[in-house]
């Protein structure tokens, strides 16, 4: 079968090398062959990965000039012949058995998804900010509801014709990547756990980029509800929820902001619920006048 790796990226020239090197130390890896996707890089990302000398694989340039991570995936995925899709991102690093791994588990009518190594490129403080473990597991919920890591996933390139692409509507805004694969779920496919798929993920520095993105995430966790994929969401979200969530935040402030885990764990969880009460007021149009 064809097996295409696409990789997203935006002035990624500092990072991309490396993900490049990491694919090219694959093991036991079939042939495949790497298309990244310059989304309107100002920097020499383009030429990086046009000058890159694999061993294992060709790479091949396409630009999409519509910025947005899912506007830059659709690119790939047209651009890829018929077979596997594996995405990665360009500021991550595979392990070296990732892909053997990717293409061994894909069979007809699933997609698959691995876990994320946040030791390798992230320093114990970057972690303690943002809560992360080790190593990402993965647990399949009742009613099912996706958590695929955009950055670590492969499909049949027929399930992304089928399904309608990914929407480039919420594209970067955190779990962008969820809207498409709940429409996946909703038309018959299933996901399939990869824990030997590792990905080395790189997690944004610093206090200020956490709370952005827990707000952006929980945003489009309310903005999502209104697509076709977010319709199929069945646990329960709500405005008044929302505000309930905040307001015990507010008094429990105090127990939770002396210590810096507590603390950091109670900025993001802060941001989130923030985010989500904007994504109510973005969705609830102009107030009807009263009489």
């Amino acid at each position: 079968m064809n097996i295409t790796v696409v990789i997203p990226t935006l002035n990624g020239a500092a990072t991309l090398p490396a993900q490049l090197f990491a694919l090219d130390r694959q093991l036991a890896a079939p042939p495949f062959s790497v298309i990244v996707v310059d989304n309107g890089s100002t920097d020499d990302t383009a030429r990086i990965a046009k000058d890159f000398a694999a061993t294992q694989f060709s790479v091949q340039v396409i630009d999409e000039p519509v910025r947005g991570i899912n506007s830059a995936r659709n690119a790939g995925c047209a651009a890829a012949p018929d077979g596997a899709v594996l995405l990665c991102d360009a500021d991550d690093e595979v392990h070296p058995g990732w892909l053997a791994a990717m293409t061994g588990a894909l069979a007809e009518g699933c997609w698959v998804g691995g876990r994320l190594d946040y030791v390798s490129l992230n320093t114990p403080q970057v972690r303690l900010v943002w809560g992360a473990p080790d190593l990402s597991t993965y647990r399949q919920v009742e009613p099912f509801v996706d958590s695929t890591f955009g950055g670590n996933c492969g499909f049949w390139r027929s399930m992304w014709e089928q399904i309608g692409r990914f929407d480039s509507s919420i594209s970067g805004t955190g779990g962008d990547e969820t809207e498409f694969f709940m429409r996946a779920w909703g038309a018959g496919y299933r996901r399939v756990d990869v824990p030997a798929a590792v990905v080395a993920y790189r997690l944004r520095p610093g206090l200020k980029g956490v709370v952005r993105q827990r707000y952006r995430q929980g945003r489009t966790q309310v903005l999502v509800r209104a697509l076709p994929g977010g319709a199929l969401i069945r646990y329960p979200l709500s405005a008044s929820g929302t505000r309930r969530a905040i307001a015990w935040r507010v008094l429990a402030a105090p127990k939770y902001l002396w210590r810096a885990g507590n603390r950091y764990a109670w900025l993001t969880s802060m941001a989130l619920h923030l985010g989500r009460l904007a994504g109510f007021r973005a969705t609830a149009g102009p107030a009807t006048p009263s009489r």
